[in-house]
């Protein structure tokens, strides 16, 4: 197991490091990266003024190994447009996406029990009616459900603001939490019809191998069957959806954020494009990068304890 870890998180490094480097590149095949932060109509003279404070006057080699000192040091330079270090805004708005995202995940594994129930019954009129709910629900874009639950419970019934974000509920308690319902519940419905149609799947292919015939034929009771030999062999496939969906989740959900005004990194990353400050684009997209290979990391020790066949020798 230790001689896997080693080796998984140089992998790890190796994919983290290429993908900046393809950043890297793709900013400069983009076009001059000065030119872009600025109006097409600036002198030339101020062009020049700016490559030369920013570096990119140097030669792209010299531009590509300094790129990669600076990411060893998580410096990213200062943002264009708020003057302060990039990665200091990345580091504001990291907890409000994790808030964010932890809330959606964990509503999202209501999906888990109802795939089993609908699993237990299959061609019933509950599981019809699940999958008939679960299709409609990954079916619906995020966007018009978020503008539908402004419409009608922050502009037509007052119960909720329309958008914003007021802290973590340690620190102002309901007041904090009233921001979050709205965005949770417009993202939740995917997550939990997911998490429904993956554990139904799974479990209903479990429940047709022989080694489930067998421990019937041995007497076992039905909840033994199902939770101590099938739920643990679906488990594997239900962890791998649960660890995509917090990685999508955790890299901010962009359209979500941006209608509800939730300073959370997908916000920050679509203002930085929208002002050209690439200081903060590069920084943002390397926390993500970094966070998805942990989280993927995480699902492949969590196989191991699913499923003790599995060897990292």
């Amino acid at each position: 197991m230790r001689n896997y870890m080693i080796r998984r998180t140089a992998h790890s490094v190796f994919i983290v490091l290429g993908l900046m480097a393809l950043l890297f590149f793709m900013i400069h095949i983009l076009g001059d990266p000065v030119a872009l932060q600025l109006p097409a109509d600036v002198p030339e003279e101020q062009l020049q003024a700016l490559r030369e404070k920013l570096g990119y006057n140097r030669p792209l080699y010299t531009q590509f190994f300094e790129f990669y000192g600076d990411l060893l040091k998580f410096d990213f330079g200062n943002s264009l447009r708020f003057s302060v270090p990039a990665m200091s805004l990345v580091w504001d708005r990291l907890p409000n996406t994790v808030y964010l995202a932890v809330a959606v995940w964990a509503i999202g594994m209501l999906g888990i029990p109802i795939g089993v129930l609908a699993a237990q019954r299959p061609r019933s009129i509950f599981d019809r009616v699940v999958n008939i709910l679960t299709f409609g629900a990954i079916s619906i874009p995020g966007f018009w459900l978020a503008l539908m639950l402004i419409l009608l419970f922050a502009v037509e019934l007052r119960m909720l603001p329309t958008s914003g974000f007021n802290g973590f509920p340690w620190d102002h308690g309901y007041d904090s939490i009233k921001f979050l319902i709205l965005p949770t519940i417009a993202l939740s419905p995917n997550v939990v019809a997911r998490n429904a149609q993956i554990t139904r799947a799974t479990m209903l292919d479990e429940m047709g191998k022989q080694y489930v015939a067998t421990a019937r034929a041995k007497g076992l009771a039905e909840r033994t069957v199902l939770y101590g030999h099938v739920m643990k062999n679906a488990a594997i496939a239900i962890v791998t959806v649960m660890g995509d969906e917090l990685a999508l989740y955790m890299n901010g959900s962009t359209v979500v954020e941006v209608i509800f005004g939730w300073p959370g990194l997908g916000l920050l990353i679509i203002n930085a494009i929208n002002s050209r400050d690439l200081p903060v684009v590069t920084a943002s997209i390397f926390i993500i990068v970094l966070i998805v290979m942990t989280i993927n990391l995480l699902v492949d020790l969590v196989y191991t304890y699913l499923d003790p066949r599995i060897s990292y020798s």
